[in-house]
């Protein structure tokens, strides 16, 4: 008589596991590719970031030769400091904003990250970093 019970409440759980899961999955799936999104985005930001502040090093390396022979003392060439900061950021395709001021370079470079899995829409997410190094 039990193995009849047994029987009769597996046979009466028949499907709805299956149906669980089929809800499930899609659930699982949009959770996976938001995880992944946020990864991709941590990447480009991270390289983003590490372009950034070599530029802002690469301009920061920009010397004014004439006041260095006169005062004795490096001396940062603010156009040429720009110039070789602008032009790190181009080589690395990502474009931004450089300023100098006294001895020291910003940077705040910008670039777009689309999505790879989720259909977000047709324009990218603007990703930013900002990197200031000073005149050694």
């Amino acid at each position: 008589m039990t193995r009849r019970l047994r029987a009769t409440a597996t046979e009466a759980d028949a499907g709805n596991a299956s149906v669980f899961l089929i809800l499930l999955i899609p659930v699982v799936m949009v959770v996976f590719a938001l995880v992944w999104e946020a990864g991709q985005m941590l990447v480009v930001k991270s390289d983003l970031l590490a372009t950034a502040h070599a530029a802002a090093r690469a301009g920061a390396q920009q010397v004014d030769t004439s006041a260095a022979l006169a005062d004795g003392e490096a001396v940062l060439a603010p156009q040429a400091a720009e110039q070789a900061a602008t032009d790190h950021l181009h080589r690395a395709g990502v474009s931004g904003r450089v300023t100098t001021e006294g001895e020291q370079v910003t940077i705040l470079a910008r670039t777009t990250y689309t999505p790879a899995v989720l259909p977000i829409g047709p324009q990218g997410i603007e990703v930013e970093a900002d990197a200031v190094a000073a005149q050694p």
